[in-house]
């Protein structure tokens, strides 16, 4: 018996499936990287009876060992180990995660007590060396010094902050697997060369027992957790009620990237807990392939919509009434209630239906009839935008610029379907700054239904329905990672083209290399719904690759759109500056300057969505203005905060430490 569940802001990866139906492979891991800064949520505050910091200093809390002495094995003599680190992966690809690939250490993971240190296998690091053969199965771990009493509770369950990226190349032969494993005794553990859930079994003398739990199920090339992502198991099998319990966590890869373990709790699994599990979506994206858009326009949103998320009893007690409160923007609805036994899923659905411009928060708020015992995962919060022109799959957040190596020629295109008939004006890009004055670049409008979409012979025209003039960008038009207002360079379409209901287009824009252009990627988004073109497959080899990255390309459907560049994330009467310091450990400033006696009002909301701070400031003079927040009640990890001011609203992100 065994559930792994993530506390998660975004979407796990789905397969997208339209009348289209292309399949380009993933990004090749010596091609592109990215580097996406992420708002996971610390540690889940528990009654733990065991927990590990994995400060360095304490590493000999910790055996290490590998399979390297297993003669006629296929990891034979390949000595590959965790360490106790104090820094993030140092391989050649460790832009993923935050590093810069030229041999210096990316930072550690977010986690709760990552400054202290943290558990982790660099396999990219050691993958680079010279001699490496690719056909190495890499296969190591780390196990518990002593043993954890669990003699007192009768159910038990695991609980670590950890990040992870996978690399298996599409590789059919599933041997890189994250697993945590379990022995009574300290030497009788799952077989260390078999690794799936399956054969995990131990037999002390009674039968087999589950001893084995697969951290990232379901991971796929490029596929990465978030930072750091809260991975919980249930281990009540191997060690519910057992006096001594060695844990251990072991690594099997073929030059993988890294994994890193914090903050581990052994704690008695609780009676009554329900919790939002690893998928949920504004559009119930798995279930009706409706996009999710980050900037939609009224006009494109369906006459029926609904929101979907999974639910989970990780509570041992079976769970009943268990429902979803849907708010958004204050209306609330509601699914239907359903019963779940101890590890059940399923999957709510929520009908709603969003009115007017502006911005959309949707809160998902999970109950059922017995008392929670850790309401803190119960609620969720997504949000887009209601827009009358602009069309985006991004969110308007920067995290990341494409392509890594800026000279790199590229195309990079994002899908988008259409609801209503609608006359598409221009596109608009996130430009990165850096590029050099006069660089070209050209758009696309794309039918992703036609047969030459995404050609590898054409791939600038096949399916092309009609695309912009070359433009040559002028400087000082473009951003940076992390702006809070995107500045969009728009594109005018040779002519408008009339789109109708039913319709699959795409938005793309390319590069022809060479000038350091970059644009922006935003926040997660669902494998085969948004490609590049480029030199990112092995060998800088050129073709088509699905991104789990949104390309910042958008529809534009003003009909006044003119040639230039567009704010469009501008507030309207006041400007809000940067909060400093940022990040911080006690309190942190906000200026912000007021053109007229304005209404304001401040908060801030943990990466649940949930309040943390909030004030009511009244009515306040023009001019410059401050707030001073104390964070030092705050638990460490990602904040947002927003201004509003007379309605119009600014938001961005405090790190707390």
């Amino acid at each position: 018996m065994k559930q792994v569940y993530f506390f998660l802001t975004a979407m796990l990866v789905g397969t997208f499936a339209t009348a289209q139906g292309f399949l380009p492979a993933q990004v090749e891991k010596d091609g592109l990287s990215f580097n996406k800064a992420s708002d996971a949520p610390t540690q889940i505050d528990r009654d733990a009876f065991w927990s590990h910091d994995c400060n360095a200093d304490n590493c000999s809390d910790w055996v290490f060992d590998n399979g390297s002495d297993i003669e006629g094995a296929a990891w034979y003599e390949i000595d590959i180990n965790f360490e106790c680190a104090t820094q993030g992966p140092s391989g050649p690809y460790n832009q993923w995660a935050g590093g810069s690939g030229d041999g210096s250490a990316a930072s550690s993971m977010n986690s709760t007590t990552s400054d202290n240190g943290t558990l982790m296998v660099d396999s990219d690091e050691f993958g680079q060396d010279a001699n490496y053969d690719a056909n190495w199965v890499e296969n190591c771990w780390v196990q518990t010094a002593s043993p954890i009493d669990c003699s007192a509770e009768p159910f038990v369950s695991i609980s670590i902050e950890t990040r992870y990226r996978c690399w298996d190349n599409g590789s059919s032969d599933d041997s890189e697997k994250c697993l945590i494993e379990i022995s009574r005794d300290g030497v009788t553990w799952p077989d260390i060369s078999t690794f799936s859930e399956e054969e995990g079994v131990v037999d002390y003398g009674e039968g087999p027992v589950q001893s084995r739990w697969e951290v990232f199920e379901g991971y796929g090339t490029g596929d990465q957790s978030d930072n750091p992502t809260i991975a919980e198991f249930d281990i009540t099998e191997a060690a519910g009620g057992q006096s001594t319990v060695w844990v251990r966590f072991r690594w099997a890869g073929t030059w993988g990237y890294s994994w890193e373990i914090d903050d581990i709790q052994v704690y008695a699994t609780p009676a009554n807990d329900t919790r939002i599990d690893n998928y949920a979506s504004y559009t119930n994206y798995y279930q009706t392939y409706v996009y999710e858009y980050g900037a939609w326009p009224l006009s494109q949103i369906p006459a029926s919509l609904e929101a979907g998320a999974k639910v989970y009893n990780a509570g041992y007690e079976p769970q009943t009434g268990v429902h979803i409160e849907l708010d958004h923007n204050g209306t609330v609805d509601m699914s239907s209630s359903i019963d779940l036994e101890y590890q059940a899923q399923d999957t709510l659905t929520i009908p709603y239906q969003p009115t007017g411009l502006g911005d959309v928060t949707i809160t998902y708020n999970l109950s059922a009839d017995a008392e929670d015992e850790n309401p803190s995962n119960n609620t969720l919060t997504q949000g887009f935008e209601i827009t009358d022109f602009s069309w985006g799959r991004d969110d308007g957040f920067i995290t990341a610029a494409f392509p890594y190596e800026g000279t790199d020629e590229f195309i990079a295109v994002a899908g988008y379907d259409v609801e209503s008939d609608v006359t598409i004006y221009a596109i608009d890009v996130a430009i990165i700054n850096g590029y050099e004055e006069g660089t070209a670049g050209i758009a696309y409008l794309y039918d992703v239904t036609d047969p030459d979409y995404l050609s590898d012979t054409t791939p600038s025209s096949g399916g092309v329905l009609v695309q912009s003039d070359e433009v040559d960008l002028v400087g000082g038009n473009g951003n940076e990672e992390g702006e809070e207002v995107v500045t969009w360079y728009t594109l005018m379409l040779e002519e408008p083209y009339e789109a109708s209901a039913g319709d699959y287009l795409a938005a793309g824009f390319e590069s022809y290399g060479g000038a350091n252009l970059q644009i922006g990627e935003a926040q997660f988004t669902y494998d085969n719904s948004a490609y590049v073109y480029g030199p990112f497959g092995s060998g800088s080899a050129f073709g088509w690759y699905y991104t789990n990255e949104v390309p910042m390309v958008r529809l534009n459907l003003d009909p006044n759109a003119e040639a230039g560049v567009t704010d469009l994330g501008e507030t309207q009467g006041f400007e809000m500056f940067p909060s400093f310091p940022n990040p911080t450990s006690s309190v942190s400033t906000l200026q912000f300057s007021l053109e007229r006696a304005s209404d304001v009002t401040f908060e801030v909301r943990d990466i649940t969505g949930q309040v943390v701070y909030n004030i009511d400031m009244g009515t306040q003079a023009p001019g410059m203005n401050s707030i001073t927040v104390d964070a030092s009640e705050f638990a460490a990890g990602a904040y947002t905060y927003t201004l509003t001011v007379n309605g119009e609203r600014a938001t961005d992100r405090l790190m707390v430490k």
